[in-house]
């Protein structure tokens, strides 16, 4: 309402349901005749983002300085959108408006500039991560938006050493497992092929 004062002008007025095209924070009042009921916040995670995302390949310890990466895959059948969706372990970054098409993967990365000229790709990076990746492993955590993990495991540099420095990363070798004990496990990733 812009006759109220206490209404930003920005503020839409709603009668009825409406849909969340994304997980979203949401801030509303409702009016009573001329009052105004006090601000309620909260946030709703849409879509099965939780059941879908994964973490499918991580390179924690470069060969060329500041091209870490971590690579996220959607494992599902629809699209999902990664607004709010943060890392809140390992690194810091939270994602906006990004949509994962079914199958596709996109990577976050330490420094973007450096990343691009080293690998010199068309990749989808999805953004620029806060923080770097411990050389020696530790542990990260994803969460959607509502602070639900979506995973949170801990990598160990000693799994395979062509992981630890030699320009290789760690590839999940199951990406669409369910079992949450699979990502802490040794078994569950490998080098990569490549370099």
């Amino acid at each position: 309402s812009q006759e109220d004062s206490s209404v930003s002008p920005s503020a839409l007025e709603y009668t009825g349901a409406f849909d969340l095209p994304m997980s979203s924070q949401i801030k509303a009042r409702v009016k009573s005749g001329s009052t105004w009921s006090a601000l309620a916040d909260t946030t709703f995670a849409v879509g099965p983002i939780a059941q879908y995302l994964r973490i499918s390949e991580i390179m924690y310890h470069p060969e060329e300085p500041n091209t870490e990466f971590i690579e996220l895959t959607n494992i599902g059948t629809e699209p999902i959108n990664l607004n709010k969706v943060r890392f809140t372990k390992g690194v810091d970054f939270e994602f906006g408006n990004v949509l994962l098409q079914p199958g596709e993967y996109m990577v976050l990365v330490e420094n973007i500039a450096a990343f691009e000229s080293f690998y010199n790709t068309g990749l989808f990076v999805g953004g620029q991560y806060e923080g770097s990746l411990d050389n020696a492993g530790e542990r990260i955590r994803l969460r959607d938006a509502i602070g639900n993990d979506i995973l949170d495991f801990d990598y160990d540099d000693n799994w395979h050493e062509l992981t630890d420095g030699y320009g290789f990363s760690l590839t999940a070798v199951s990406p669409a497992s369910t079992n949450a004990e699979d990502w802490d496990s040794k078994f569950s990733w490998r080098a990569s092929m490549y370099q």
